[in-house]
């Protein structure tokens, strides 16, 4: 349904060297043949609607209807000529949300590229905190040139923003459920392939509800792919945009920067910019009385540096829900006495062995990547399991169902692959307490008990 809008962006960025779409005659009038001519695929052409005077559209619209079924409601924002209006479907009674965009001589391409990114985004993603693709059409300006449409659906809700700018600030309890539900919606974000970073979370940006927090405004959103990762636009709010942002990168972590300062403005009431720093860090410190495991999370949400942020969106949520200090380390756990696992423990390798009746399993991590083996009577019973290391998140200890019972078991997470120790043979408890110590401090994450 997009195919040709595709066409509009692709004819500006012909004549993206004057920023003069509209002006060009001959250009116009290639265009106005393309128009006319069937869109390929799946995809359907943009509905054309009748033509409104410049003063008629951008001053008066309250009221017009719009693709010949959305009647305009009201202006809810606007700015560097996009508008966000609120209307009613005609064909159903609902409310729903209107975005344009006028597309004239003053336009720019990245305008054009975010806004059909945003319809593109939006409509390829399913989740129930994410406003939902309706439409899309273009409307016809003859003075202004043209505007094109992206319908989503209506959230009745209030907007963080709203409550900040009523005098209202977030406790901490409140503060911690809405980074809950902010960081599911990431992980569904993150998860996609590529993974979908939003690169604008902000207070304005987040609408709650009695029963739900949702994000909206996917404006500036990127999908993160390795052959682009670091050539994006430069866009986000300041304040609330991570350093890297500021040099034109993004990858999923940036989004936990933005919603750590979203956070601490709500329990602060102060702006990020405004707070005062220690070296290139915020502090809030003496803003609120929160405890020292959430202070703690913020900071690390917040850090200056990707490498000492946390890393995924899982990975904060699951600090987050175990309320634990980030330089907590676990008390110190010896080898049992009549253990017969072998491990070896280096600056640049951790490796455990561990027999069984006919051969054993080893656990290899070095500073590229994680693998996991097993051997029977010296031969490799099984493909080795490998992914890299910096994929790895979360460790689980405890307890797991098997075919003969439950049984302990660690569990390592890296990406999207579980790398399993304890299936056979099996851990006694002293063994399952000493390797998952050796693992916490190895890798340098908590454990999650189970």
């Amino acid at each position: 349904m997009l195919e040709s809008w595709r066409s509009v962006v692709s004819r500006f960025h012909g004549s993206y060297s004057r920023f003069n779409l509209i002006a060009n005659s001959e250009l116009r009038a290639q265009s106005d043949k393309i128009q006319k001519q069937p869109a390929a695929g799946a995809y359907h052409h943009f509905e054309k609607v009748k033509h409104y005077t410049c003063s008629q559209t951008r001053t008066t619209m309250s009221g017009q209807i719009l693709g010949d079924r959305y009647q305009v409601e009201k202006q809810l924002g606007k700015k560097s000529g996009r508008w966000t209006l609120l209307a009613k479907d005609l064909t159903n009674q609902e409310l729903v949300i209107l975005k344009l965009l006028f597309v004239d001589e003053e336009t720019e391409w990245d305008d054009l590229k975010l806004f059909q990114r945003e319809a593109e985004t939006i409509r390829s993603l399913t989740h129930p905190s994410i406003p939902k693709y309706l439409s899309h059409f273009e409307i016809d300006l003859p003075k202004d040139g043209r505007a094109l449409a992206l319908v989503q659906s209506f959230i009745e809700g209030k907007s963080l923003e709203q409550l900040l700018q009523e005098g209202r600030t977030l406790s901490e309890a409140q503060a911690k459920q809405i980074g809950k539900a902010l960081l599911a919606i990431l992980c569904y974000l993150h998860g996609q392939q590529p993974p979908v970073i939003h690169r604008d979370i902000k207070p304005s940006n987040i609408l709650l509800t009695p029963r739900q927090a949702y994000l909206v405004d996917f404006g500036s959103v990127k999908s993160f792919a390795t052959r682009d990762s670091t050539s994006f636009t430069v866009v986000g709010t300041y304040g609330y945009m991570p350093p890297e942002q500021f040099s034109g990168r993004a990858v999923p972590a940036s989004d936990l920067y933005s919603l750590g300062a979203t956070l601490i403005t709500s329990v602060t009431g102060v702006h990020p910019s405004s707070l005062p720093r220690k070296g290139v860090q915020v502090d809030f410190s003496h803003f609120t009385n929160l405890s020292a495991s959430f202070v703690d999370w913020l900071t690390w949400m917040t850090e200056h540096s990707l490498e000492r942020r946390l890393g995924s969106a899982q990975e904060a949520l699951d600090v987050l829900e175990q309320e634990r200090l980030r330089n907590q380390t676990p008390e110190p756990v010896k080898k049992p006495i009549d253990s017969k696992i072998a491990l070896t423990n280096t600056p640049e390798l951790l490796e455990i062995s561990i027999p069984s009746v006919l051969g054993q399993t080893q656990l290899r991590i070095d500073r590229q990547q994680i693998t996991l083996s097993s051997k029977t009577l010296g031969f490799s019973s099984s493909r080795a399991q490998s992914a890299r290391r910096q994929t790895i998140t979360k460790l689980e200890s405890g307890k797991q169902p098997s075919s003969i019972g439950s049984g302990n078991q660690i569990t390592i997470f890296a990406g999207e692959q579980k790398f399993e120790l304890g299936n056979n043979p099996s851990l006694t408890d002293p063994e399952l307490a000493w390797l998952a110590y050796e693992l916490s401090t190895y890798l340098k994450l908590p454990i999650v008990k189970t």
